[in-house]
């Protein structure tokens, strides 16, 4: 089974629970409202916003054994090779928005964000997420926006956050005893491929930040493997 969903997401954050939380999913935390009395100018990708995603799921029995189009007459055969299935689960899709605001909150209006003002670089690179940890985001796309003004950038900037590829595959033997009585043995690997899901990159803004568009960890957790005995009766 397989899904194919595209999607976009937009508000104005007010009133969004999830929009200044850091997320499970890499997300990045949007900052906050920058003018409580220009809610057009906070328009702008949602935070959970993920514009395309893939999942798929699927099963596969080995062709061997009782009942099945090959070996299904030899007994010992049977039991060996067959029971066997292949099962697997995986997840592909984009990474979600980044907004960047800045540090040092100078428009002296008591708003709890304010964003730079834009350079007309680009504030994104290009590269894998692994060879782009350092430098996800080119800080010289932004400058500090000056004293009691409001920085011009939007609210989320053309770049995403890394995305996510995850696939989880197992394998399985079942065998019968007499009619009620069942045996399986699983292998699971979680995250199979050992793919790293990376963070969304600090962006908080400072001319000479050490840490501005950096990714600095992973949001999920290297290959896991595991077997296990199951008994039906």
């Amino acid at each position: 089974m397989t899904s194919l969903v595209w999607s976009r997401n937009e508000d104005d954050e007010w009133g969004s629970g999830a929009a200044n939380q850091l997320n499970s999913l890499g997300g990045a935390a949007t900052g906050g409202i920058q003018n409580v009395y220009n809610l057009g100018a906070e328009w702008g990708l949602a935070a959970i916003n993920v514009p395309l995603r893939w999942t798929g799921t699927w099963t596969y029995e080995l062709p061997f054994g009782p009942g099945k189009p090959l070996l299904h007459n030899n007994r010992v055969l049977g039991y060996l090779v067959g029971g066997w299935s292949v099962l697997g689960a995986a997840v592909l899709g984009n990474g979600m928005p980044l907004y960047v605001n800045q540090s040092n909150l100078n428009a002296n209006i008591g708003g709890t964000n304010q964003r730079p003002n834009a350079t007309g670089v680009s504030p994104c690179t290009s590269g894998n997420p692994e060879s782009r940890l350092n430098n996800y985001l080119n800080p010289a796309a932004f400058s500090l926006a000056p004293a009691d003004t409001f920085g011009n950038i939007s609210r989320d900037i053309a770049c995403q956050a890394p995305g996510l590829a995850n696939f989880d595959v197992s394998l399985f033997k079942s065998v019968k005893f007499r009619e009620r009585y069942t045996a399986q043995f699983r292998a699971e690997a979680l995250n199979a491929f050992n793919t790293p899901q990376f963070a969304a990159p600090y962006t908080t803004y400072a001319p000479g930040s050490a840490t501005f568009g950096h990714v600095t960890y992973q949001t999920n957790l290297p290959r896991n493997l595991q077997i296990g005995i199951v008994f039906r009766w």
